[in-house]
């Protein structure tokens, strides 16, 4: 015995008739994306399938490819084409959830956003926002790139000498740049080292780009060795290279 198959979309209405000897029967199926599949099954028993589909189409990606900074803010935004009654977000497989971590979901009339601040590397890889609506779901990707943040943190000199009782300056300094933020002087730490391990902290002073450590009355011997800044920016720390101070007894 030979089946008949004939199949055709309509997104109107559903059609059922009922089933005669020698005639045709049909049954209408809903699929996921909204479409009505009416098949047709006929005693003659030929072999006959025809399908049209009609998408529909309830987001599309503002931007196909994004990247971000690493401590910066990361915002990947979806536009609606059709009204919706559902909408969310997943990240590399993973549901995102409004208030968690550093997420967060905005859904407004005409669009949806997914912030993350402050962006991690670990955020890199495919977004999605997925939506229902019209009776079926739609769907857009997002590509999301990252990079590291750059702190460049670079001594004006790595050996400075000054001498005890004189009156000219003695001042160690840095200079440092960011990719993304701009540390003040609470985020720059001077710290001298002692076997290599931090040791005793100290405030810094700031002049444009130019962190620094005026010694002033403290200009004695007892101050000689290595000297550090720690830098945090973004909730992340770096650490100079040493700078070695000497300073010899006055005559």
């Amino acid at each position: 015995m030979l089946v008949s198959y004939s199949m055709s979309v309509t997104t109107s209405r559903r059609v059922v008739r009922p089933a005669h000897a020698l005639q045709e029967e049909y049954w209408s199926v809903r699929t996921k994306s909204a479409m009505w599949i009416v098949v047709t099954m006929s005693s003659r028993l030929l072999t006959e399938v025809s399908l049209q589909t009609e998408e529909i189409e309830l987001v599309e990606a503002a931007d196909d490819q994004v990247d971000f900074v690493e401590g910066g803010k990361l915002i990947l935004r979806c536009n609606k084409l059709e009204r919706t009654t559902k909408i969310w977000w997943s990240c590399n497989g993973n549901d995102m959830v409004n208030g968690e971590d550093n997420v967060r979901i905005r859904i407004k009339q005409d669009y949806t956003e997914l912030e993350m601040n402050p962006a991690k590397l670990s955020d890199k890889g495919t977004c999605t926002c997925h939506a229902q609506g019209q009776g079926g779901e739609d769907s857009a990707d997002i590509q999301v790139g990252g990079e590291q943040n750059e702190v460049t943190i670079t001594p004006k000199v790595t050996e400075l000498t000054c001498k005890q009782g004189d009156a000219s300056r003695c001042r160690i300094e840095f200079d440092v740049t960011t990719t993304i933020g701009n540390p003040g002087a609470r985020d720059v730490k001077f710290w001298t080292l002692k076997d290599g391990q931090l040791a005793e902290v100290s405030s810094s002073s700031k002049d444009g780009n130019t962190f620094y450590r005026s010694f002033g009355k403290w200009k004695n011997p007892s101050r000689s060795g290595q000297y550090v800044v720690v830098v945090t920016v973004k909730g992340k720390t770096y650490q100079s290279e040493p700078v070695n101070l000497t300073v010899l007894p006055k005559d």
